[in-house]
């Protein structure tokens, strides 16, 4: 597509230069808002994935009692003395974080498209039609935002998913009450443990 229309300064596609300026600035604001909002719910989404590791979303590490809750359903499983009461209260904590990860997935999907949408018919003709190259640079750096916490959440809702699994894997052998460690279960740990280094590592991104 030609510029010509900026050469002269007077005319950029029926605007004139500072309506074309105001139109860009109006719309990375709006870009702004939608990449803090974004990375927030990214943020959220990591801590929320290294709670069902480690129990702890304050990044200091993990507590006593949240060591205790982390190993208490492989225990179970492990000696087949589930509990009723804690059988209830995992299920009950299980179902809370599931519908906080649904929650939360469902709003970095809808901002990720409002953004994607925003920067491609909007911010990227915006930027063509002021005709300024550090217009054309934020707009390259919006959708490099875009695809690094699209990438991290992809990353870290794959990591959830893997435990999920794990956890129905482990839930289980519980409901079973199968005793002692055999191979069925030696696979499991070492699922398990594959699987909170994979947490570890998306949550520390």
């Amino acid at each position: 597509m030609h510029n010509s229309g900026n050469i002269n300064g007077n005319n950029t596609y029926g605007m004139t230069p500072e309506q074309a300026s105001r139109e860009f600035d109006a719309l990375r604001r709006e870009a702004t808002k939608l990449e803090r909002h974004l990375e927030d719910r990214v943020a959220r989404y990591q801590q929320l994935a290294q709670r069902l590791t480690v129990g702890d979303s304050n990044g200091s590490g993990p507590s006593d009692e949240s060591l205790s809750q982390r190993s208490s359903l492989l225990d179970h499983a492990e000696t087949g003395t589930a509990s009723s009461a804690y059988s209830d209260k995992k299920k009950t904590n299980d179902k809370n974080i599931d519908e906080e990860e649904a929650t939360l997935s469902k709003d970095i999907h809808r901002t990720m498209s409002t953004m994607t949408e925003l920067i491609n018919t909007k911010m990227a003709p915006a930027a063509e039609r002021t005709g300024r190259s550090q217009h054309s640079l934020l707009v390259k750096r919006y959708r490099e935002i875009l695809f690094d916490c699209g990438a991290d959440y992809n990353k870290t809702s794959a990591a959830v998913a893997r435990r999920r699994e794990a956890r129905e894997l482990f839930r289980g052998a519980v409901s079973r009450g199968e005793g002692g460690r055999d191979e069925a279960m030696e696979q499991l740990l070492r699922e398990r443990n594959a699987i909170d280094n994979s947490m570890k590592s998306a949550a520390g991104v």
